[in-house]
């Protein structure tokens, strides 16, 4: 009796150790904001303020580009607004004394929106100048240095957000019968050896058919220090 006793302990352990490795899977940490920046001007470059490693937050210059040449561009076509203004506003008086027809009129109203329009883009040409931020994050890789001459959508700088990571877990197929999204699981980082919080915020759409695995996403609610994005997971799922 006492033998069949310790038997059924020894099964009721081993099945809970395999239900607890069931619910382990490994992972990999991703950062929610990460961009490439490029440049929408062919210019100079003549500050890179933020060097690798650098954090920097949201709207802060990261890139200065030569905007001598666009702004002077801008003011040339604000002085020819000007002008199609007078001009519009005298065919508008004489067309009041019947000097002149509605077609004249007209042609003068279209010219003023004409160059008002290329005054609008010179303004957003002097406004790409200044690369600035489009998140708070830190420098991953820069690919430029002052003085040199840049293209259009020439790839500058890699920049990436520390403040808010994901985790990238593959786990099998079979789960799906209680993955949930909002399900809360721990994290265990295995490079800096802490726990984390997280909660499911995506589960993939597909299943994939040779490994019978799908991809979840989780949140993470509080990243701390030394915790980076491209360290392991193991994912331990309650």
């Amino acid at each position: 009796m006492k033998l069949i006793y310790i038997g059924t302990i020894l099964l009721f352990v081993l099945q809970t150790s395999a239900h607890a490795e069931e619910q382990r899977a490994r992972g990999m940490l991703v950062a929610s904001s990460k961009a490439t920046l490029s440049s929408e001007l062919a210019a100079k470059v003549i500050a890179v303020p933020k060097k690798v490693g650098e954090s920097f937050k949201k709207g802060d210059p990261l890139i200065r580009l030569d905007c001598r040449l666009f702004k002077a561009q801008r003011d040339k076509v604000q002085s020819e607004v000007l002008v199609a203004q007078l001009k519009l506003e005298n065919a508008q008086q004489l067309s009041k004394l019947n000097s002149i027809g509605t077609l004249d009129v007209a042609i003068a109203q279209a010219e003023t929106e004409k160059i008002e329009a290329e005054r609008i883009m010179a303004q957003l040409n002097v406004e790409r100048c200044d690369i600035k931020a489009p998140f708070q994050g830190v420098v991953e890789q820069v690919d430029v240095h002052t003085h040199e001459i840049v293209q259009q959508q020439q790839a500058l700088m890699k920049i990436v957000s520390l403040n808010s990571l994901e985790a990238e877990i593959i786990v099998s197929a079979h789960w799906m019968s209680w993955l949930e999204v909002g399900k809360a699981i721990v994290l265990h980082v295995e490079e800096s050896q802490q726990q984390l919080e997280a909660v499911i915020s995506h589960i993939g759409p597909s299943v994939d058919p040779t490994s019978q695995t799908i991809q979840i996403r989780a949140e993470i609610k509080k990243v701390p220090a030394k915790v980076l994005p491209g360290m392991s997971v193991v994912a331990i799922f309650n």
